[in-house]
């Protein structure tokens, strides 16, 4: 059989289990990823290497200096101080939730973002009597966004930069997308608002990090945690190279055992496994896709379907529809790279600004908010909510449209063709 369509038939087969659910989700990822493995579709090597990635470690460093705050009650205090701000309005929890995960996002790494907030938006739900699994799936949607705002915000903005730079032209400056990242956020906070907390439901399910008992204020290990977590943020904000961000909360997670914060135990409590597993077998199953050659026949179909003298309008839509389609399946990085390239080579053709269409490619490619394994901080918000396939499908869709929209209109303004 064509390796392509064997791997979109069992991407098929994975999304329906994903919809109606026969299996626990983290069963069905694993199943579809060594199902790809023994189709050849990727490495029997390959099935388990998504599990030990830095971004993983990050993850599971950061799930421990954020698990931290609950132990050390200033969570708890934290919470209920937001709680008297926001009271019982869940609108006010959803755009405080956004705000702050907008700024810091623009120059920290989402997981690291979301990891470090989460356990104060879920104390602050908790105090309010709101239901956590609807607030932080804002937490992600804040967390993306703000990653417009700076060139720093999302590695997929960096490599979008280099890829222009290596074809012969000025890569984006610090600021370039800010614009663009700005408009979306308020564009994001007014959906959430309005029409997207609609889509937001209950499931009544609480993060491993808040299920402990509530313990007093203890004032050593409050400012251990608070002083560890913001030197962490700000390690991972400057993105040295003699220290990478995975080892940063890795040094943060062992002051905080190491300092009897918390105990070994209640670190590996603190850890959802579920999570983990989820990311890294959709990771897998996001490669099967990507090495049958999937993404090249959708770069193949919209090259035919601009054509030789394309409208801006056209080129901005096909390129942002089909950057957007394929980035909720496979990694951003992999859709960039793969677009990239065609982007540049159709600008030059028809004799517009290839910065624009680069910009384009950029902001769709990071447009990933449809579907969990879209990007690890999906599959990161689907473990702490307990959210499906067809809750991201629901919320994230009419978001993709919205940036679409934003995009449109934005590049002929802010980067004309």
């Amino acid at each position: 059989m064509n390796p392509m369509v064997l791997a979109l038939l069992i991407m098929g087969v994975t999304i329906l289990c994903f919809i109606f659910e026969p299996l626990p989700l983290v069963v069905v990822s694993i199943t579809a990823s060594l199902v790809y493995a023994f189709t050849g579709l990727i490495d029997m090597n390959a099935v388990f290497a998504s599990y030990g990635t830095t971004t993983n470690i990050l993850m599971i460093a950061m799930m421990v200096i954020g698990a931290s705050l609950f132990h050390s009650g200033i969570s708890e205090l934290i919470g209920s101080k937001m709680a008297s701000v926001i009271g019982k309005s869940e609108k006010k929890a959803i755009l405080v939730t956004m705000l702050a995960s907008c700024v810091l996002s623009s120059f920290c790494t989402n997981i690291g973002v979301m990891t470090a907030l989460a356990p104060l938006v879920t104390a602050m739900c908790l105090a309010a009597g709101i239901a956590p699994s609807k607030v932080l799936l804002s937490l992600l949607f804040g967390a993306q966004l703000g990653g417009f705002n700076t060139l720093v915000g999302v590695p997929s903005n960096i490599l979008s930069s280099g890829l222009l730079e290596s074809a012969g032209y000025k890569g984006f400056g610090m600021f370039d997308i800010t614009p663009f990242g700005l408009v979306l956020c308020v564009v994001g906070a007014i959906y959430f608002a309005l029409a997207g907390s609609k889509f937001l439901r209950d499931t009544g399910y609480i993060p491993e990090f808040a299920q402990t008992e509530r313990k007093p204020l203890d004032k050593r290990k409050a400012i251990i945690s608070c002083v560890t977590l913001f030197c962490v943020l700000v390690l991972c904000a400057l993105r040295l190279d003699a220290l990478p961000m995975h080892i940063a909360a890795v040094i943060g997670a062992l002051i905080i055992v190491g300092t009897r914060c918390m105990t070994v135990q209640e670190a590996f409590r603190a850890i959802d496994w579920n999570c983990l597993f989820l990311m890294g077998s959709l990771s897998a199953v996001s490669t099967g896709l990507q090495n049958s050659g999937f993404g090249n026949v959708v770069a193949d179909f919209a090259l035919k379907i601009l054509g030789d003298n394309p409208s801006p309008l056209l080129i901005t839509t096909i390129l942002f529809v089909s950057v957007a389609v394929l980035t909720q399946l496979i990694s951003n990085t992999a859709t960039i790279l793969l677009f990239m390239p065609i982007a540049i080579s159709v600008a030059e053709a028809i004799g517009v600004n290839p910065a624009s269409v680069a910009m384009v490619v950029c902001l769709a490619g990071a447009a990933s908010y449809a579907t969990p394994f879209a990007a690890p901080q999906n599959m990161l918000a689907a473990g702490w909510t307990n959210y499906k396939f067809m809750d991201y499908i629901k919320i994230g869709t009419p978001m993709v449209v919205l940036t679409y929209i934003a995009v449109a209109i934005l590049i002929p303004v802010f980067m004309p063709y």
